[in-house]
């Protein structure tokens, strides 16, 4: 689709909304008191609506995530414009804002985009796509948000925010069943323990069979396994003090990370070669196995004064890691990989926001963060690589040790009735700590030993950030910003040898955006828009290297320079009063305007694309609802959802042509939302599509590829009381 279909698109569907509105404006009766809901967020570190806050972020409420049945993070992206969050990936979850990304294999290197829950900042990727339930909301800010948020969101934060128990008494679920024996359910309790104590309790399973079927074992490999659960605990005398306490924990069980043969290489012709590339059907020695166990509790206090409001954030998380994947991709014996991970970290966070109403107004605090990662990365020489008669260990031990202490504060002041000025900045002080060794082969033929090495490092950077924002008009907003980003060095852990510390430098970005938000037809029609340029330096890639004995180690190096420019559109619009329409479409450019020596041998990636980057995304829903005999009312909604081709890797060696899907929902339920009965399906067209692809490392010429989920279907209950 190309960019002239998709500006038609975005157009016709403004035009439908505003044209639709028309004759409701001409029957004031019926239209009367019908508005968008509205939207509050904390991006600012402080309630406001969405449409005063002058950045671009995208919110999905919970009612949102319920309609669209999302249960996982994975659905969340084809909702939001220029976002990307790569599918069925457990530890190393890679979201792309605005092209920007990280491949987390390493375990050396940090996110670009920060993820947090309940204000708690997330260390590792592998703690973040969980199942997603009895959430108040979820709030997706692009661009750098380093003044307020701090380290490693360079490209964007992403904000989980749960949804608290009240005095009032609430009891709700669902229950789903689909095709691929797929069950998931959902039940959350809540309600008042005294007159000032709190508590809710929730809990999630997610299950389906396989996708891909490993012939050589007869296991079902793509699969999910996933339980969890939450409590929450609220003291409020309903005054000027509260506090919440959260214990959340969750497992997953799989064999999820299959990968099918695309091309054969050295193997084609024999009876090894892989026949078709689009079976899912593999003959492997090996089946992938995931294991994560990922548990935290929190402490949230709030004390408010005539003067703001005192807010600490107080939490210890952590996770276990354990996975096992083939590596030659055939029934041979040849070479299997995996990682066992234990994480712990502690944070803390004191912030003072003062009185938003004042002239001058402000938020200032301080943030700690410590994380220790242990990891042991195991390799398994097989028989069949034709070295040793028998499987031979090779274990790369390293443990990561991360210390950030920040100061930070944001300014706004109003510099008449329609003009505010923002400016704000952080200081980040950072120490990392690596011990680190290899235990090699016997004949170190694959791997050589290394001895311990004890590696340390240490940074600091100033992060500023600048916004005038200008209200016209009550229901119009248009703001122009800057502001840095910056994310933290670190090590190769996969390249350090005993002479070589395997660093790589911080990355930098400048961050210049124009923005508008907008409502119209007596809030029934919202627009909101974003134009920005980003400018990165020392942006960190990581490569897919193979060593001379023939494994594969990702090795991160700093690209030379990385532009991403480009667009985002939102609407969402109420022409009946049956009907809501939403429609979002992004725009990026994001490329490498200079990247030489790129590989050991010289290759220039210069002119490349980013990896997981499509330069147009498009998303469009309709939701319409029909009352029935009684009180019953008929539910229907529609989803597209597009993105253009997409890289898999900067080399843009392997990519997947450009991607539509369609989702359908139909309900029935009383008015009341008590309860209600939903048939659904996804990928209704059954696109095929690939979601990663990449160079085999044992076979020479090799080319592997996993698929996304295919055509799925099923019915589900959900209920409230």
């Amino acid at each position: 689709m190309n960019r002239r279909v998709m500006r038609g698109i975005g157009l016709s569907c403004a035009a439908i909304a505003f044209h639709a509105a028309l004759p409701a404006a001409a029957q004031q009766t019926e239209m009367t008191g019908i508005v968008l809901e509205e939207i509050v967020v904390t991006a600012q570190r402080r309630a406001e609506s969405i449409q005063d806050t002058a950045v671009s972020i995208s919110a999905l409420t919970g009612s949102d995530l319920k309609d669209a049945g999302i249960g996982r993070l994975e659905d969340v992206s084809s909702a939001l414009p220029n976002i990307y969050i790569g599918p069925r990936d457990l530890r190393t979850t890679s979201i792309t804002i605005r092209g920007i990304s990280a491949d987390l294999n390493n375990p050396g290197l940090d996110q670009s985009v920060g993820v947090y829950v309940d204000g708690v900042y997330m260390g590792r990727a592998a703690t973040i796509n969980s199942n997603l339930f009895d959430l108040d909301r979820i709030e997706a800010l692009r661009g750098p948000q380093g003044t307020l948020y701090g380290r490693n969101t360079v490209a964007g934060a992403v904000n989980f925010i749960t949804r608290k128990p009240t005095a009032t008494p609430r009891t709700a679920g669902s229950l789903s069943f689909g095709n691929y024996s797929a069950v998931r359910a959902n039940a959350v309790t809540s309600g008042a323990l005294t007159d000032t104590l709190f508590a809710s309790i929730s809990a999630s399973m997610d299950k389906r069979d396989g996708l891909v079927e490993n012939l050589a074992t007869g296991t079902d490999l793509d699969d999910v396994n996933g339980i969890g659960g939450r409590l929450t605990l609220v003291y409020d005398q309903g005054g000027d003090f509260d506090l919440t306490l959260r214990a959340d924990a969750s497992r997953d069980r799989t064999n999820a990370g299959a990968y099918d043969v695309l091309s054969n290489g050295v193997m084609a012709g024999t009876p090894l070669a892989d026949a078709d590339p689009y079976d899912r059907l593999v003959n492997q020695s090996t089946d992938t196995t995931q294991r994560r166990d990922v548990y935290g509790a929190s402490a949230e206090l709030n004390w408010r004064a005539e003067a703001g409001t005192l807010t600490a954030i107080t939490a210890g998380r952590g996770y276990k890691w354990d996975n096992i994947q083939e590596n030659d991709y055939t029934v041979l014996d040849m070479l299997d990989t995996g990682i066992k991970e234990k994480q712990s970290q502690f944070s803390q966070e004191v912030r003072f926001a003062s009185d938003a109403a004042e002239r001058f107004s402000y938020v200032v605090g301080a943030f700690y963060f410590d994380q220790q990662l242990d990891t042991l990365s195991k390799v398994q020489v097989g028989t069949d690589l034709g070295i040793y008669p028998t499987r031979q260990p090779i274990s790369i031990y390293a443990d990561v040790n991360t210390r950030s202490y920040a100061a930070f504060g944001r300014a706004t002041w109003r510099l008449a009735d329609s003009v505010n000025i923002a400016g704000g900045l952080r200081y980040t002080y950072e120490e990392k700590k690596v011990d680190f060794r290899q235990d090699g082969d016997p004949f170190g033929a694959v791997a050589g030993s290394i001895p311990r090495r004890l590696i340390k490092g240490d940074e600091d950077k100033i992060s500023p950030s600048l916004t005038l924002e200008w209200r016209p008009q009550d229901d119009l907003l248009t703001y122009a910003g800057y502001s840095q980003g910056y994310k933290s060095g670190g090590f190769n852990i996969y390249s350090i040898t005993a002479t070589d510390d395997a660093g790589y430098r911080p990355e930098n970005v400048d961050n210049y955006e124009i923005g508008v938000k907008s409502e119209f037809l007596n809030r029934r029609l919202r627009f909101n828009a974003s134009v920005f340029f980003m400018d990165y330096r020392d942006l960190q890639q990581n490569q897919l290297v193979t060593t001379p004995g023939g494994i594969s180690r990702f090795q991160t190096a700093n690209a030379a320079k990385v532009e991403s420019k480009g667009v985002e559109l939102e609407l969402t619009a109420i022409p009946l009063p049956e009907l809501q329409v939403t429609a979002n479409y992004g725009y990026v450019d994001a490329t490498f305007t200079s990247y030489p020596n790129a590989t050991a041998t010289g290759a220039d990636y210069t002119g490349n694309h980013l990896a997981l980057a499509p330069a147009h995304t498009f998303s469009a829903a309709a939701e319409w609802t029909q009352p029935l005999s009684g009180d019953l009312e008929l539910y229907l909604r529609g989803e597209v959802s597009h993105r253009s081709r997409i890289y898999f890797a900067s080399n843009n060696r392997f990519g997947d042509p450009s991607l539509t899907l369609l989702n359908a929902r139909v309900g029935i339920g009383p008015e009341t939302g008590d309860w209600r009965l939903t048939l659904w399906g996804r990928n209704l067209t059954k696109e095929t599509y690939a979601i990663n692809r990449f160079e085999g490392a044992v076979l020479a010429g090799q080319v592997v590829h996993a698929l996304g989920t295919p055509r799925t279907y099923g019915m589900e209950l959900s209920f409230q009381f």
